[in-house]
């Protein structure tokens, strides 16, 4: 009191306040400072974790709360220490768990633990809080109620029980640990190594969000409800080889820092979505018996999934690999999916099995490095590989073939070309049958699949910015990816459409040329494209079957040689026959008839649509010379030397010819003549002639060197020989052209388009 006086007589009352705020200011200045100072302590305030005591864990124990319809042991936000120097407190720990989990009397409601959001200090030794039984029938009996025994006996669970007998006791039996109750680590941290070998979750795991700091191990563990380690993080070495997982397992941006090994595990459906593995994953020889989701996943170190067994659909989607990625004597039942995946040394799929409707989706693939490269066996990785759409593909296609002719895998790299001309055939279809979001009416538009409203938004934005692909669409608020999927294939995005000058100085002229015009060439062209491409297919699988080649140049040869045949020797029947015998009829139709068979034969096993082969093949060689025959033998032929052959031979000499600048007509010099003579009608094998002459001007090649004569020829006759010679050139270039692509090194022509 006397201080405040004094205080009162040196100071005013207004100066003694702001010295008493300034002390005050002071203070929380000190405070703030302290906090700073020591933020651990400020953290694992805020967390709300407390030590567990013997004494809350007995009442916790003795008071099961029930959460999500289960009853657990409730030991949340605590911080647990087992450690080696904690021994009293361990032995309790594991001894008042394990009998609250595990009561001695059978009874159908479970126990669970939840330790969510707590610190665990120390090893956890899984064995200890569970039952552990060896594997006898008498003693699952004696232990288990009616249900548990049903889960732990079912044929899924892979539980193999013994008969207690006296040759039981001579040998060891092998234990298991049941854990009967739901466990609960949900965002816990656990600071030591994790020991749950052998131990069996009858109602599953929940580790979302969880720390395990040390090593894991749940090695021929099994799960038999959901497993959910979502966004849990191991961050040392974790071991879950030969584990069982009976119920889907969650694994969705779980973050493997160390060394995982899933070696011999078995999951019903498992999703890694998102998950990080940065150190060797090993997933050698595991069994997928449901749906499997890795999308998105990040591998940064080796990957090996060899000598699996992948029973359904897999999909790797948008997923990152930084090393090798083995599927080695793999079996694929169902397709896997590599979309949008992102590539940087090398994938391996030597030895797999696919099932025969099997596919490996490569859409928007990428090689994101000169050393990325698909590895397979010869003949069979190609015929896997498959691409839904040219667009946003084109890199890709070349990509694969180019890794294809390095390895000198030259069918599979065909493949992959024949995939790209397939692609592009559908491309060109739409562009021409297509309706252009860009030029279609309101009609066209809702004729493709959309509704009024939409099409009425794709005018709307189309006049602000034409549309440039197909996906644009899908910006659209009234336009969902089920509109999407249904218009695909009937809308096109790519015809371009220049803005309209809207300068009425400009004329009319430029309009119509710009929006009519333009369009119409550019359909021209694009169908006449479309028209190569359907061709080449056809005829040779776009340069990549020989096989399908031969087998069309064998049924033309045959085919003209029969025309000629019947050109040459059916003449007239008044007043004087001239005919072909008939043991020389039926050796030509016979012959035709095998040389037909073959090559038939070599078309449809080349071919993937083999009647529409034929059906192109005919256009080129029935039409027009079916035309010349008929005109031929309805105006009648009335000429000189009517009684001889068509047909001259160099009777100077017989040999093997390549005859590729021979023309098909005898030039018209005298001494020139003297070389050549008819060939003889009077021969059993005079039929063979013909098919010499046929081969001669298709293939440029023949055993003699056969022509027409220049005196007395019906210009029908010439011209049909004119126009299997043209043919003939044309097959020439198909042949050299497919030859270069299915022969290793063999260059010529392969860059013809």
């Amino acid at each position: 009191m006397k201080n405040n006086l004094c205080l009162n007589n040196i100071f005013s009352s207004t100066q003694f306040r702001a010295i008493r705020q300034g002390i005050k200011v002071g203070i929380l200045t000190l405070m703030t400072f302290l906090v700073l100072c020591f933020p651990v302590r400020a953290e694992s305030s805020s967390t709300g974790q407390i030590p567990l005591t013997l004494e809350i864990l007995q009442e916790k124990v003795k008071n099961p709360v029930k959460q999500d319809g289960f009853y657990f042991i409730d030991l949340q936000n605590f911080i647990i220490d087992l450690q080696p120097e904690q021994v009293e407190f361990s032995q309790q720990f594991y001894q008042q768990i394990q009998a609250a989990l595990n009561p001695s009397e059978k009874s159908e409601d479970t126990v669970g633990l939840n330790l969510s959001n707590s610190l665990i200090k120390g090893d956890f030794i899984g064995s200890k809080i569970g039952v552990r039984v060896p594997l006898l029938k008498e003693t699952f009996l004696s232990v288990f109620s009616a249900d548990e025994l049903k889960i732990l006996t079912s044929e899924q669970s892979q539980l193999s029980l013994r008969n207690q007998s006296p040759e039981n006791t001579a040998v060891t039996i092998p234990k298991i640990t049941v854990i009967r109750g739901r466990f609960k680590c949900k965002d816990t941290e656990f600071q030591g190594n994790i020991d749950f070998k052998k131990a069996f979750f009858i109602r599953g795991l929940d580790a979302q969000e969880a720390i395990f700091s040390q090593k894991t191990n749940l090695n021929e563990t099994i799960f038999n409800e959901v497993a959910n380690f979502n966004n849990a993080i191991f961050k040392d070495k974790s071991n879950f080889s030969y584990a069982i997982f009976l119920s889907p397992a969650k694994f969705n941006k779980t973050n493997f820092q160390g060394f995982i090994n899933f070696e011999d595990s078995h999951f019903n459906e498992v999703s890694f979505n998102q998950a990080h593995f940065q150190e060797f994953a090993n997933f050698k020889s595991i069994t997928f018996d449901g749906e499997t989701d890795f999308s998105e996943s990040w591998w940064q170190g080796r990957t090996v999934f060899s000598k699996s067994n992948l029973s359904h659909s897999i999909s790797f989607q948008q997923a990152i690999f930084e090393e090798s990625v083995d599927f080695r004597d793999t079996r694929f039942n169902q397709g896997l999916s590599l979309r949008e995946a992102s590539l940087q040394s090398a994938i391996d799929f030597s030895d797999a099995g696919f099932g025969r409707l099997t596919k490996i989706n490569f859409s928007d693939f990428m090689f994101d490095s000169n050393s990325a490269q698909i590895m397979g066996d010869p003949g069979i990785i190609g015929t896997v590989i498959s691409v839904k759409t040219l667009q946003g593909n084109e890199n890709l296609l070349r990509n694969l073939i180019q890794n294809f002719r390095q390895q000198e895998q030259i069918e599979d790299a065909n493949k992959i070309e024949y995939l790209r001309a397939q692609l592009m055939l559908k491309q060109f279809k739409r562009n021409i049958f297509g309706v252009d979001l860009n030029t279609a009416s309101m009609s066209r538009l809702i004729y493709a699949g959309f509704t009024r409203e939409q099409a009425n938004e794709i005018l709307n934005l189309r006049i602000k910015q034409p549309f440039r692909n197909l996906t644009e669409i899908l910006k659209l608020d009234k336009i969902d990816l089920a509109t999407y999927i249904k218009v695909y294939d009937r809308v096109v995005a790519n015809r371009y459409q220049g803005e309209q000058d809207k300068d009425t100085k400009t004329g009319w002229k430029k309009v119509v040329f710009d929006n009519y015009i333009i369009p119409l060439f550019n359909s021209i062209n694009t169908a006449l494209h479309w028209l190569e491409l359907s061709v080449l297919l056809l005829l040779s699988g776009y340069g990549t079957r020989f096989e399908l080649v031969a087998g069309v140049g064998i049924v033309a040869i045959a085919y003209f040689g029969l025309v000629f045949w019947f050109v040459d020797r059916v003449r007239r029947q008044h007043p004087t026959p001239i005919l072909p015998t008939s043991s020389e009829t039926i050796w030509m139709l016979t012959s035709y008839g095998i040389l037909t068979s073959i090559g038939l034969t070599q078309i449809f096993r080349g071919s993937s649509h083999p009647i529409l082969t034929l059906l192109c093949l005919a256009v080129f060689i029935v039409p027009i010379p079916g035309f010349l025959v008929g005109f031929l033998y309805y105006r009648g032929r009335h000429h000189n030397l009517l009684d001889s052959s068509y047909l001259t031979e160099d009777a100077s000499q017989r040999q093997l010819r390549l005859m590729i600048g021979r023309l098909p007509l005898m030039p018209r010099f005298i001494f020139f003549r003297d070389r050549y003579m008819p060939i003889l009608w009077d021969r059993g094998w005079s039929w063979l002639n013909y098919y010499d002459f046929s081969l001669n001007n298709f293939l440029k090649f023949g055993f003699n060197d056969l022509r027409l004569r220049d005196e007395h020829l019906p210009g029908i006759i010439a011209n049909l020989v004119w126009y299997q010679w043209s043919l003939g050139v044309l097959y020439l270039i198909l042949i050299f052209w497919t030859l270069s692509r299915t022969i290793p090194g063999l260059n010529l022509l392969i860059y013809l388009k």
